[in-house]
């Protein structure tokens, strides 16, 4: 770790990239007289080769962003307004733990709710003593159901412990099929490996109800409706096993359930899955037969048949097909998942006291405004925010609102920038970005572990998850003290860990066997979600612009909602229009976009456009439910059906 220099000269200092994304980059940032005035690669990561995407590029506008929250901040306005008074840390942790002891003594630590999300902190930073502060006060944990929680439980029903393939052996495939996901937004290093397998030979099927970039390109894209890819799963299945397509050797050694499994199956035939997905029967048929005739071949599962209420029995149902032709054991074979090294231990570093603190409650993350509601009755009388932005990224964004907007809830949020969810808080800290703090981190798309280093002072008073739950601990009566970072991890690297990769090889299922069907689930079934008659189905993916709604205080991606022409032609709906995008949960009025990158019947409009970004202070997440799928209670923002229609008196 290096010491942070503020001398008049230029120098480089090289550093991760610990947002929320795969990659992890290598940086080398230059800084002149302590501020920081380029971002760039830095050549130590054999992933990264040697550049970043723009957003990273463009990260310093954060850091020193006219929005930065530079002190505590006290509400002196209502909740919502973003009236606040300067305050000291000291006089900030004092109101919170007199607020927290309150709490606690009226009806127990299950008052006081971690809603800790950190998914663009580091290693250390989100194992922080915030963390090891609320275990050791019970306080209840927010789960963290938003993203990735339906994959991961469903990753951990079929395969248990074992290891993502090593997304670098891609390059040695003959077929890569890359399923809800979109790695030229969200771990952009990855299209560049394909195209290496592509140059040997390699065919690529992109299965995604956008034409994103990757499709534009590929040899097979499948623009499959959302929520439908358990039967695509299933019915790629049942091709198999009626044509005698089925690894019989490798299901009958490594497999449970593969005969349930195959009878959940029989009812989906290429003609009948391709009316429920809106896929043509011969694209599924080439599907089938490319994978079950290609070896090796690669399947790179995302994140996008997870948000819906068949997410479960589709992650599932996707991650079974290659058990069922024995898709493994050779270089550029497998799945890749979330790779992850276990290169760092954070919780070495917590004191005794966070081990021995009372049992904790858990809470839906993306359900805060159901549990969280006026009235509700759930006992949270504090709320502690870090690491997050759920008014805007939350669903069901009025009843979000609502629960933020109680006064009875003593809201506090950590944070870098004054965005949506600070505007509701009773206390705002400032948070540091990971440009000031001495860190360790891993991507969950590659194998390298590297330093985080501090390459310039805290801006303002700024504080790191570390510092701030020590002085929490400390305002509690905790007799803490800073914790050693080398703890946790003895070598930060740069290095590349050589973790077990090559699956059904070195790193295996259960006893060496997959199970097909889920202990409580059985095995994956499709059930329909009603659709209201004339309707299209939004989703909300992703852009090059935003890591969630990380950088939307200076770039946002436009409010527009995209539709395909057929879907325009029938509502007499013209380009750059203003229309009215509403269902029974809420309505909002914006832009209208009409291209072929979506398919027919869906409607798209970006994630984590800032509050401030509508004319009516409504965003995408007016409209999607706080539902849950079955399998883990994760977020369903794709099961959101809408009307669109003309606003009077628009440009047609």
């Amino acid at each position: 770790m290096t010491a942070v220099d503020s001398s008049p000269d230029a120098h480089v200092v090289h550093t991760m990239c610990t947002l929320d994304c795969p990659d992890a980059c290598s940086l080398a940032v230059t800084v002149q007289a302590g501020r920081i005035t380029n971002i760039d690669a830095a050549p130590e990561n054999p992933y990264t080769d040697g550049w970043i995407c723009s957003k990273v590029k463009r990260h310093a506008q954060r850091v020193y962003a006219p929005e930065r929250v530079q002190t505590p901040l006290i509400r002196t306005g209502t909740k919502g307004s973003g009236e606040f008074r300067e305050s000291t840390w000291q006089e900030a942790t004092t109101l919170i733990a007199d607020r927290m002891r309150a709490a606690i003594d009226s009806k127990g630590p299950d008052a006081v709710v971690a809603f800790t999300y950190n998914s663009s902190a580091a290693t250390l930073e989100r194992s922080s003593l915030t963390e090891a502060f609320f275990a050791a006060i019970g306080a209840t944990i927010a789960e963290h159901t938003i993203c990735a929680h339906t994959m991961g439980v469903s990753w951990q029903s079929v395969f248990g412990a074992m290891s993502s393939a090593n997304p670098l052996d891609v390059v040695n495939s003959k077929l890569v099929v890359v399923w809800g996901a979109n790695p030229t937004v969200s771990n952009t290093h990855f299209p560049p490996l394909v195209q290496q397998a592509v140059a040997n030979g390699a065919k690529v099927v992109v299965i995604d109800p956008r034409r994103t970039a990757m499709a534009k390109r590929c040899d097979l894209h499948l623009a499959i409706r959302p929520g439908t890819d358990t039967v695509l799963a299933l019915a790629i299945a049942q091709y198999w096993k009626q044509h005698d397509l089925l690894n019989g050797d490798f299901i009958a050694a490594h497999t449970d359930g593969s005969d349930e499994f195959l009878a959940a199956a029989a009812e989906w035939t290429v003609e009948r899955a391709a009316e429920v997905t809106g896929l043509a029967a011969a694209d599924i048929v080439t599907l089938a037969k490319w994978w079950a005739g290609t070896s090796p071949a690669m399947l790179r599962i995302g994140w996008g048949q997870e948000r819906n209420a068949n997410g479960g029995a589709a992650c599932r149902a996707i991650l079974s097909l290659p058990m069922l032709i024995g898709s493994f054991g050779v270089p550029g074979s497998g799945v890749i998942g979330a790779t992850s090294t276990g290169a760092a231990k954070p919780r070495r570093r917590w004191p005794q006291a966070a081990f021995d603190g009372p049992q904790r409650r858990t809470l839906p993350l993306h359900q805060v405004g159901q549990w969280m509601a006026p009235g509700s009755g759930d006992p949270c009388a504090v709320l502690f925010v870090q690491g997050a932005n759920p008014l805007v990224m939350c669903p069901d964004q009025q009843a979000v609102m609502a629960a933020f907007g109680r006064e009875d809830v003593f809201t506090v949020v950590h944070e870098q920038v004054l965005t949506d969810t600070t505007r509701y808080a009773d206390v705002v800290l400032p948070a540091t970005t990971s440009f000031e703090i001495d860190d360790v981190n891993s991507g969950y798309g590659s194998l390298m572990v590297m330093p985080v280093r501090a390459v310039i002072a805290p801006v303002g008073e700024s504080r790191s998850n570390d510092d701030t739950g020590l002085a929490l601990a400390r305002a509690m009566g905790f007799e803490w003290s800073a914790a050693d970072k080398s703890l946790a991890i003895e070598d930060p690297g740069p290095r590349e860990v050589a973790v077990p990769s090559r699956q059904f090889v070195d790193t295996f299922p259960f006893d060496g066997r997959a199970r097909l069907v889920d202990t409580e689930q059985g095995a994956p079934r499709y059930v329909p979600v009603p659709a209201p008659e004339g309707s299209l189905l939004l989703i909300s993916p992703a852009t090059s612009k935003l890591v969630n709604s990380m950088f939307g205080e200076f770039q946002s991606p436009s409010s527009a909602v995209l539709v395909h022409p057929i879907d325009a032609e029938a509502r007499g709906l013209r380009a750059g229009a203003q229309v009215r995008v509403s269902n029974a949960q809420g309505s909002i009025v914006v832009p209208l976009e009409v291209n072929t990158d979506t398919a027919p019947g869906v409607a798209v409009m970006s994630k984590g456009v800032w509050l401030r970004n509508h004319p009516d202070g409504l965003g995408v997440n007016a409209l999607t439910p706080a539902t849950g799928d079955a399998l883990g209670n994760g977020a369903c923002f794709n099961d959101t059906f809408v009307h669109i229609d003309a606003v009077a008196g628009s440009a047609l």
